[in-house]
Protein backbone atom coordinates (compact mmCIF):
# COMPACT_ATOMS: atom_id res chain seq x y z
CA UNK A 1 0.00 0.00 0.00
CA UNK A 2 1.42 3.57 -0.93
CA UNK A 3 1.75 5.58 2.40
CA UNK A 4 0.76 9.44 1.34
CA UNK A 5 2.11 11.60 -0.38
CA UNK A 6 2.19 15.71 0.39
CA UNK A 7 0.65 17.40 -2.41
CA UNK A 8 2.83 20.48 -4.19
CA UNK A 9 -0.62 21.39 -6.25
CA UNK A 10 -3.95 21.61 -5.17
CA UNK A 11 -6.68 19.80 -6.55
CA UNK A 12 -10.30 21.53 -6.51
CA UNK A 13 -12.08 19.61 -9.20
CA UNK A 14 -12.23 15.59 -9.54
CA UNK A 15 -12.76 14.91 -12.92
CA UNK A 16 -12.87 15.49 -16.43
CA UNK A 17 -14.98 14.31 -19.39
CA UNK A 18 -13.94 11.51 -21.38
CA UNK A 19 -14.46 11.78 -25.40
CA UNK A 20 -13.64 8.89 -27.34
CA UNK A 21 -12.75 5.09 -26.16
CA UNK A 22 -9.09 5.30 -26.43
CA UNK A 23 -9.27 7.87 -23.87
CA UNK A 24 -11.47 5.92 -21.57
CA UNK A 25 -9.05 2.72 -22.02
CA UNK A 26 -6.13 4.75 -20.66
CA UNK A 27 -7.95 6.55 -18.20
CA UNK A 28 -9.22 3.33 -16.24
CA UNK A 29 -5.93 2.18 -16.37
CA UNK A 30 -4.54 3.21 -12.09
CA UNK A 31 -0.96 3.56 -13.30
CA UNK A 32 -2.70 6.23 -16.07
CA UNK A 33 -3.66 8.62 -12.55
CA UNK A 34 -0.10 7.82 -10.88
CA UNK A 35 1.75 8.72 -14.01
CA UNK A 36 -1.03 12.34 -14.07
CA UNK A 37 -0.75 13.18 -10.35
CA UNK A 38 3.12 12.79 -10.84
CA UNK A 39 3.18 15.25 -13.84
CA UNK A 40 0.12 17.59 -12.41
CA UNK A 41 1.98 17.48 -8.76
CA UNK A 42 5.45 18.42 -10.75
CA UNK A 43 3.63 21.89 -11.66
CA UNK A 44 4.79 24.16 -14.66
CA UNK A 45 8.74 23.00 -14.37
CA UNK A 46 7.24 19.50 -15.13
CA UNK A 47 8.75 16.10 -14.59
CA UNK A 48 10.83 13.55 -17.08
CA UNK A 49 9.87 9.99 -17.47
CA UNK A 50 12.74 9.23 -15.08
CA UNK A 51 11.95 10.71 -12.76
CA UNK A 52 8.24 9.38 -12.60
CA UNK A 53 9.44 5.80 -13.12
CA UNK A 54 12.05 6.69 -10.09
CA UNK A 55 9.21 8.02 -7.69
CA UNK A 56 6.21 5.72 -8.98
CA UNK A 57 8.03 2.67 -9.10
CA UNK A 58 6.44 1.76 -12.57
CA UNK A 59 8.23 -0.07 -15.12
CA UNK A 60 9.91 2.01 -17.93
CA UNK A 61 7.80 0.39 -20.51
CA UNK A 62 4.02 1.62 -18.98
CA UNK A 63 6.01 5.40 -18.15
CA UNK A 64 6.99 5.90 -21.31
CA UNK A 65 3.82 4.20 -23.53
CA UNK A 66 1.42 6.54 -21.26
CA UNK A 67 3.17 9.31 -21.79
CA UNK A 68 2.82 8.96 -25.39
CA UNK A 69 -0.88 8.61 -25.39
CA UNK A 70 -1.22 10.87 -22.98
CA UNK A 71 0.47 13.57 -24.90
CA UNK A 72 -1.47 12.30 -27.98
CA UNK A 73 -4.44 13.05 -26.56
CA UNK A 74 -3.29 16.39 -25.40
CA UNK A 75 -3.27 15.69 -21.14
CA UNK A 76 0.28 16.94 -21.47
CA UNK A 77 2.71 18.97 -23.40
CA UNK A 78 6.33 19.14 -23.47
CA UNK A 79 8.24 21.54 -21.44
CA UNK A 80 9.42 24.74 -24.16
CA UNK A 81 13.24 23.63 -25.45
CA UNK A 82 14.12 27.56 -25.37
CA UNK A 83 13.48 27.46 -21.81
CA UNK A 84 15.64 24.80 -20.85
CA UNK A 85 18.35 25.26 -18.82
CA UNK A 86 21.68 24.75 -21.28
CA UNK A 87 22.22 21.45 -21.88
CA UNK A 88 19.52 19.92 -20.89
CA UNK A 89 18.24 17.21 -23.13
CA UNK A 90 16.01 15.06 -21.43
CA UNK A 91 11.89 16.17 -22.06
CA UNK A 92 9.61 16.79 -19.72
CA UNK A 93 6.18 16.61 -19.48
CA UNK A 94 3.72 19.41 -18.27
CA UNK A 95 0.09 18.55 -17.53
CA UNK A 96 -1.78 20.43 -20.28
CA UNK A 97 -5.80 20.68 -19.73
CA UNK A 98 -6.23 24.00 -17.28
CA UNK A 99 -8.60 22.18 -15.15
CA UNK A 100 -9.07 18.14 -14.64
CA UNK A 101 -11.92 19.25 -14.17
CA UNK A 102 -12.86 21.05 -17.22
CA UNK A 103 -17.16 20.44 -18.41
CA UNK A 104 -16.83 18.94 -22.27
CA UNK A 105 -20.05 20.68 -24.83
CA UNK A 106 -21.46 18.65 -27.88
CA UNK A 107 -19.43 20.00 -30.56
CA UNK A 108 -22.65 20.35 -32.38
CA UNK A 109 -24.32 22.48 -29.62
CA UNK A 110 -21.28 24.51 -29.30
CA UNK A 111 -21.71 26.02 -32.64
CA UNK A 112 -24.61 27.02 -32.54
CA UNK A 113 -24.27 28.81 -29.28
CA UNK A 114 -21.66 30.86 -30.95
CA UNK A 115 -23.76 31.09 -34.47
CA UNK A 116 -26.72 32.24 -32.89
CA UNK A 117 -24.94 34.90 -31.07
CA UNK A 118 -26.12 33.53 -27.92
CA UNK A 119 -22.49 32.49 -25.98
CA UNK A 120 -21.43 36.19 -26.69
CA UNK A 121 -24.11 38.06 -24.90
CA UNK A 122 -24.50 35.38 -22.47
CA UNK A 123 -20.85 36.04 -21.66
CA UNK A 124 -20.66 39.36 -21.90
CA UNK A 125 -23.88 39.86 -19.79
CA UNK A 126 -22.40 37.74 -16.80
CA UNK A 127 -18.86 38.88 -17.09
CA UNK A 128 -18.66 41.56 -14.80
CA UNK A 129 -20.92 40.01 -12.06
CA UNK A 130 -18.51 36.96 -12.38
CA UNK A 131 -15.66 38.83 -11.70
CA UNK A 132 -16.42 40.73 -9.14
CA UNK A 133 -17.64 37.73 -7.22
CA UNK A 134 -13.85 36.60 -7.88
CA UNK A 135 -12.60 39.34 -6.64
CA UNK A 136 -14.71 39.02 -3.14
CA UNK A 137 -13.72 35.79 -2.75
CA UNK A 138 -10.19 35.92 -3.73
CA UNK A 139 -10.53 39.27 -1.05
CA UNK A 140 -11.98 36.52 1.71
CA UNK A 141 -9.71 33.47 1.37
CA UNK A 142 -6.49 35.59 1.18
CA UNK A 143 -7.41 38.19 4.18
CA UNK A 144 -8.62 35.12 6.59
CA UNK A 145 -5.93 32.96 7.98
CA UNK A 146 -8.08 29.93 8.31
CA UNK A 147 -8.62 30.55 4.23
CA UNK A 148 -5.48 31.09 3.10
CA UNK A 149 -3.83 27.63 3.05
CA UNK A 150 -6.41 26.49 0.15
CA UNK A 151 -5.43 29.56 -2.26
CA UNK A 152 -3.64 28.30 -4.88
CA UNK A 153 0.09 28.84 -5.10
CA UNK A 154 1.61 31.81 -7.01
CA UNK A 155 4.42 32.43 -9.38
CA UNK A 156 6.38 29.74 -9.23
CA UNK A 157 3.53 27.24 -11.05
CA UNK A 158 3.03 29.09 -13.96
CA UNK A 159 1.99 27.65 -17.28
CA UNK A 160 5.30 27.96 -19.85
CA UNK A 161 2.96 27.62 -22.39
CA UNK A 162 -0.07 29.77 -21.48
CA UNK A 163 1.38 31.51 -19.09
CA UNK A 164 -1.76 31.22 -16.57
CA UNK A 165 -1.58 29.13 -13.46
CA UNK A 166 -3.84 25.88 -14.08
CA UNK A 167 -4.21 25.96 -9.99
CA UNK A 168 -5.60 29.17 -9.81
CA UNK A 169 -8.09 28.75 -12.98
CA UNK A 170 -9.21 25.67 -11.54
CA UNK A 171 -9.82 27.23 -8.13
CA UNK A 172 -11.99 29.71 -9.86
CA UNK A 173 -13.95 26.80 -11.82
CA UNK A 174 -14.52 24.84 -8.57
CA UNK A 175 -16.17 28.23 -7.27
CA UNK A 176 -18.16 28.99 -10.59
CA UNK A 177 -19.08 25.30 -11.33
CA UNK A 178 -20.57 24.71 -7.62
CA UNK A 179 -22.70 27.69 -7.70
CA UNK A 180 -24.04 26.91 -10.88
CA UNK A 181 -24.64 23.21 -9.37
CA UNK A 182 -26.62 24.82 -6.90
CA UNK A 183 -28.60 27.91 -8.70
CA UNK A 184 -29.74 25.16 -10.94
CA UNK A 185 -29.67 21.94 -8.69
CA UNK A 186 -31.45 23.93 -5.49
CA UNK A 187 -32.38 27.13 -6.73
CA UNK A 188 -36.58 27.79 -6.00
CA UNK A 189 -36.34 30.74 -8.71
CA UNK A 190 -34.72 28.37 -11.13
CA UNK A 191 -37.42 25.55 -10.15
CA UNK A 192 -40.07 28.13 -11.16
CA UNK A 193 -38.59 29.26 -14.13
CA UNK A 194 -38.25 25.51 -15.77
CA UNK A 195 -42.62 25.11 -14.31
CA UNK A 196 -43.20 28.51 -16.25
CA UNK A 197 -41.68 27.03 -19.51
CA UNK A 198 -43.10 23.14 -19.26
CA UNK A 199 -39.90 21.90 -18.12
CA UNK A 200 -40.96 20.71 -14.40
CA UNK A 201 -44.21 20.19 -12.39
CA UNK A 202 -45.31 22.05 -9.51
CA UNK A 203 -44.79 18.94 -7.43
CA UNK A 204 -42.38 18.92 -4.41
Amino acid sequence: MQTSKTKNVKTYLTHFPVKSYLEADILSREVTWRIMDSIRQAGSRGVTAEDIIEREHVPASAVYSTLKELYRLKYVFLYPRSKKSRGERRKRYVCERSTWGKYGIDAEFDLVLKMSGVLDRVTHETRQPIMKAFREVYEEFNSKKELQSYLPTKESNICPNCHRSHEAMEFFYAILLRSMDLTITESDEFKRFLVDRGYASNES
